[in-house]
């Protein structure tokens, strides 16, 4: 090594620089030979990214279920009562709850008496203050079938009336159906709520406009918007607050 240190040394400048820039030239063909070899590694990276960006693009509604882009028909809904209060400043994702079926209705493969319950838990739950915004996106997927508890089963929320409104609306009336329940999908035209025209303003009498709120004016929901296509409210306080006395007003996948 010394040796030709020393050799080198002694050459002439030309010669020296005419060392130098060949051994630049071979040191940028050995990387660049490298660099050929990085493609491979960097294809591997580009096929993994749509992986890492999939949750981005998993919210698209269009997989959900049940279309809610039009106006419901009252006859095909139901109501079901808030037991306790529903706030998402002490409700986390997880959480269970329950709310309590106002009239017994006949599903099929489920028969659900007059405050059979039905269960839900919370998907996500937030808050942030400068300015007060608050959401909280709720499922309900069990219900107390007749001689089957806690039956699965997927309902979708499409409107809340809060308690004084709802105390103000008639209850929905029962028809009797083989003994049992009204059929959901063959209620008649006298099931009805007072004051139509409030689940729907401006839409046509007799139906509900999905995502309506009546009664709590800070709130408000998006029947799909949540993760999964989830109930999705939000409120401009630091909390979403559904008061006990509410009334949920929900439909079955399958009905509209």
């Amino acid at each position: 090594m010394f040796v030709a240190l020393r050799s080198f040394i002694r050459l002439p400048r030309i010669g020296r620089i005419a060392i130098v820039t060949a051994f630049a030239a071979i040191s940028v063909l050995a990387l660049n030979a490298a660099g050929q070899q990085a493609p491979p590694a960097q294809a591997t990276g580009a096929a993994a990214a749509p992986a890492a960006q999939a949750p981005a693009s998993e919210p698209g509604q269009a997989s959900c279920s049940t279309s809610l882009d039009r106006d419901i028909p009252v006859n095909l809904t139901f109501k079901a009562k808030v037991p306790g209060p529903l706030d998402s400043g002490r409700m986390k994702a997880g959480n269970k709850f329950w709310v309590i079926l106002v009239n017994g209705l006949v599903f099929p493969g489920c028969s659900l008496n007059s405050g059979a319950a039905i269960y839900g838990h919370v998907v996500s739950s937030s808050s942030q203050k400068d300015p007060n915004s608050s959401e909280m996106s709720l499922v309900f997927d069990h219900a107390d079938c007749d001689g089957h508890p806690k039956k699965e089963m997927q309902l979708q929320v499409i409107g809340v009336v809060g308690l004084d409104a709802s105390m103000r609306m008639h209850d929905a009336v029962p028809l009797v159906m083989n003994g049992k329940s009204r059929s959901v999908t063959a209620a008649a035209a006298q099931t009805a709520y007072a004051g139509d025209d409030v689940l729907n303003p401006g839409g046509p009498v007799n139906t509900v406009h999905p995502g309506v709120v009546v009664g709590l004016p800070k709130v408000k929901l998006e029947p799909q918007g949540g993760p999964g296509c989830s109930a999705r409210f939000t409120s401009t306080n630091r909390s979403v607050q559904i008061e006990m006395g509410a009334q949920l007003i929900m439909i079955a996948p399958s009905a509209p």
